[in-house]
C-alpha cells in the first residue's frame, strides 16, 4: 500500500481520521479483495464502518456526525471505496449534502443524524430516459395539491436502488418561458422508500464495479410527497441544490479515482520488480520506467487538486471551476494510469488475479459519471472568458504594452497612462487611427481592444463608435463586433499608410546591417 500523505492544512481530527482509515484498510486488505471473486461487499466490514460513525464524516457534530467535512468524505472514499462503495458516496451527494446546505432546520434534524449513523442510505435521481447531460431539461413533473406535490415521470442510472431509504429527486414545477430562462423551473424533493406509486422499473447490468451495484430505472406514477420534503424551496433547485450538489459529486468521484490510481501503481511496481525478460527485470526497461513515472505524476497531481478543492468547500466556498477541471483531469489520469499499469504487467494485467484489471474496467464510469469529460470541457470553455475577465482578474491582470522610448520595442506597463502615446490629430477619426497605428507597432498581428482605444484616445461610447464606423466606411479599419457592439479594431494597410509615414513603423536590432549599398532592400 501507499502511505496516506497528509497535507499541512488538514485539521488534527482529519489527520487522525486518515490514520484510522488507513489502518483499517491495511488490516482488512485481504477481506476487501474477496469481493472481486464473491461479487459481494463484506457485510461485517460495512457494519464496522457504520459502528465507527464513519458514514457521518461529512455531517457536522451537532447532527451526530464527525464534522470532518468534504475532506473527511474524500479520505473515506479514497481509502475504502471497496467497502463503502456507492452506499456512502451516493448517500453523500444524493441527499446528505443537499439537505445540509439547502435543507430547513427541521429537515436537517429529521434526516442527518440517521444518515450519520448509517441508518439511512441515499440516492440521486437526475438522469432520465430523454435527459442526460442537459440537467436543466428535466421532464419529470411535480404539481402542487394543497400540502402535497404529485410527481410523475421516470428516472434512470440511479444507484442504490432498493438499498436507498431516501431519494433526492429533481422535477419540473413550471413550464413558463420566463421561469425556464431564469432557471426557476426546477424543484428538488426527498422521496422516501415505500411511497405509493414509487417503484423500480428496471435494473441495469453494468460492465463496471466489483461487486455490482443496483443501478437502474425508477417510475413515478402519481407519487404524493409532502411539501415539507421540498429541498431549497420551489423553483430553487437548479443553482441552489443541483449545481452545488453536482460540484460535490464530482469531487467525490475524483476521490474515488485516487484509490484506483494507487492500486494501479502498486500492481505495476509489484509485477515489474518480479518479472524477468531478456535477462532483466521489466521495471528496468526504460519504457516501463516512463509509465511508472507518469503514474506517480498523475496520482500526485490529482490527489493534491482533490484535497485542495475539498479544503475550499470546507471553507464555505463553491469551487465550481476547480471541481470541474479536476473531474476531467482525475478521470483521464485514472484512464492513463490503469492502461499504463496493465501494459507494464503484460498478460498478468488482464487477469483477475491482480486488481489492476478491475480498475481498468472502472475507467469509463469515471469519465462518464457525474458529468462526462466532454461536458466538463464545454463548461470549462464557457467559464474561460468569465473566469479570466472576472474571477481571475486580480491573479491575471493584463498589462498594457507600450513602445519603449529609447529601445523602440514593446514592454509591459501597469501604471495607468505610463508611456501613453501623444497624437498630432485634433479630430476623433485621426486620434483613433493614430492609436491603431501605435498598437500595430506593439501588436502587429492583433486587434486593439475597445478598452485600450478608450484609454489612449479618451473617446468613449457613441463618440468612439462614430469615429470607428466612419473609418470602417473609408476602408481604413476593420472592426469586430459582439452582439452589434464594437469590441475590437484593427487598422488596414491603407489605414496604417494614412496614419503615419513608413519610417514610423520601422525597427531593426542593432546587429542588423542596414547599409543601403550592401543591402538595397533597407
Amino acid at each position: 500500500m501507499i502511505k496516506v500523505e497528509k497535507y499541512f492544512w488538514w485539521t488534527d481530527e482529519q489527520k487522525r481520521f486518515a490514520d484510522e482509515v488507513e489502518e483499517f484498510s491495511r488490516e482488512n486488505a485481504h477481506r476487501m479483495a474477496e469481493e472481486i471473486w464473491t461479487r459481494e461487499v463484506p457485510q461485517d466490514l460495512l457494519e464496522e464502518v457504520r459502528k465507527r460513525g464513519w458514514f457521518g464524516a461529512l455531517i457536522p457534530k451537532e447532527y451526530d456526525g464527525m464534522g470532518l467535512g468534504c475532506t473527511g468524505s474524500c479520505l473515506l472514499v479514497e481509502e475504502l471505496i471497496d467497502v463503502v462503495g456507492g452506499l456512502f458516496t451516493t448517500t453523500a451527494f444524493g441527499g446528505a449534502h443537499q439537505i445540509l446546505h439547502s435543507g430547513t432546520e427541521e429537515q436537517k434534524e429529521r434526516w442527518l443524524p440517521k444518515i450519520a449513523r448509517g441508518e439511512l442510505i441515499g440516492a440521486i435521481c437526475l438522469t432520465e430516459p430523454l435527459l442526460g447531460s442537459d440537467a436543466a431539461g428535466v421532464e419529470t413533473t411535480a404539481r402542487r395539491e394543497g400540502d402535497e406535490y404529485v410527481i410523475n415521470g421516470k428516472k434512470r442510472f440511479t444507484t442504490n436502488l432498493g438499498y436507498a431509504d431516501i431519494y433526492l429527486v429533481y422535477t419540473r414545477t413550471s413550464d413558463k418561458p420566463e421561469d425556464i430562462k431564469a432557471r426557476r423551473h426546477l424543484t428538488a424533493f426527498i422521496v422516501e422508500k415505500g411511497t405509493p406509486g414509487f417503484t423500480i422499473e428496471k435494473i441495469n447490468e453494468l460492465c463496471v464495479f466489483d461487486p455490482p451495484v443496483l443501478n437502474g430505472y425508477l417510475d413515478f406514477d402519481e407519487v404524493r410527497v409532502p411539501a415539507a420534503n421540498v429541498i431549497g424551496g420551489e423553483g430553487n433547485a437548479f443553482m441552489d441544490v443541483m449545481v452545488r450538489g453536482l460540484n460535490f459529486e464530482r469531487l467525490l468521484v475524483s476521490a474515488q479515482t485516487l484509490g484506483g490510481m494507487r492500486t494501479s501503481l502498486i500492481n505495476a511496481v509489484y509485477v515489474t520488480k518480479r518479472r524477468i525478460q531478456f535477462g532483466r527485470r521489466t521495471i528496468d526497461f526504460e519504457s516501463n520506467q516512463f509509465r511508472i513515472a507518469d503514474m506517480i505524476m498523475n496520482l500526485k497531481l490529482a490527489r493534491l487538486m482533490t484535497y485542495y478543492s475539498a479544503y475550499l468547500v470546507d471553507r464555505g466556498m463553491d469551487p465550481f471551476l476547480e471541481t470541474t477541471l479536476l473531474k476531467v483531469f482525475a478521470a483521464e489520469a485514472l484512464s492513463k494510469t490503469a492502461s499504463d499499469a496493465v501494459q507494464c504487467m503484460g498478460g498478468d494485467g488482464v487477469t483477475k488475479f491482480y486488481p489492476a484489471e478491475a480498475v481498468m474496467r472502472s475507467v469509463k464510469m469515471a469519465e462518464i459519471g457525474a458529468g462526462s469529460s466532454d461536458v466538463m470541457r464545454q463548461l470549462l470553455a464557457r467559464l474561460a472568458t468569465r473566469y479570466l475577465t472576472g474571477l481571475m482578474l486580480e491573479e491575471l491582470e493584463e498589462p498594457r504594452r507600450r513602445i519603449h522610448p529609447n529601445l523602440g520595442v514593446p514592454v509591459p506597463v501597469f501604471a495607468l497612462g505610463q508611456m501613453k502615446p501623444k497624437f498630432t490629430s485634433k479630430d476623433s477619426e485621426g486620434k483613433v487611427l493614430e492609436a491603431l497605428a501605435e498598437d500595430y507597432r506593439v501588436n502587429p498581428g492583433l486587434y486593439m481592444t475597445r478598452e485600450d482605444l478608450e484609454e489612449d484616445t479618451e473617446l468613449t461610447g457613441e463618440d468612439l463608435d462614430k469615429a470607428l464606423v466612419s473609418l470602417e466606411a473609408e476602408g481604413l479599419v476593420k472592426l469586430y463586433r459582439i452582439r452589434d457592439i464594437i469590441r475590437l479594431a484593427k487598422a488596414t494597410y491603407k489605414g496604417l499608410k494614412k496614419a503615419k509615414p513608413k519610417q514610423y513603423y520601422r525597427w531593426f536590432p542593432e546587429w542588423v546591417k542596414t547599409e543601403p549599398e550592401r543591402y538595397p532592400i533597407f
